[in-house]
C-alpha cells in the first residue's frame, strides 16, 4: 500500500521566502490518516515559530497537502521517499 506524504509551505509575514517540510510516515496510508496528523504538526511548527523574538507578532499562513508518490512527482518531481 502506498504510503502518503505531507507537504507543508509555512510563509511568516515579512520573510522573502517561506518554510518547506517534508513528512512521509508509514502510518499516512491514506489521505485521511495524513490529514488527521495536521493539526499536530502545525501545532509543532507554529510553537517553533513562537520560540523565535524575530517573528514576535507576525502572521503565519499555511498551506497543506497529502499526496501519495504518485501525485508528489506530478507536482514537484519528487521520485524518492525520506523514509
Amino acid at each position: 500500500m502506498d504510503a502518503f506524504t505531507m507537504v507543508v509551505m509555512a510563509c511568516v509575514a515579512g520573510e522573502p521566502q517561506c518554510t518547506t517540510a517534508r513528512i512521509s510516515e508509514m502510518e499516512f496510508t491514506t489521505a485521511q490518516a495524513c490529514e488527521a496528523r495536521v493539526d499536530d504538526i502545525i501545532g509543532t511548527m507554529t510553537k517553533e515559530f513562537g520560540r523565535r523574538p524575530e517573528f514576535k507578532g507576525r502572521q503565519v499562513t499555511y498551506d497543506v497537502s497529502c499526496m501519495d508518490r504518485t501525485q508528489l512527482a506530478q507536482k514537484f518531481g519528487i521520485t524518492s521517499s525520506d523514509t
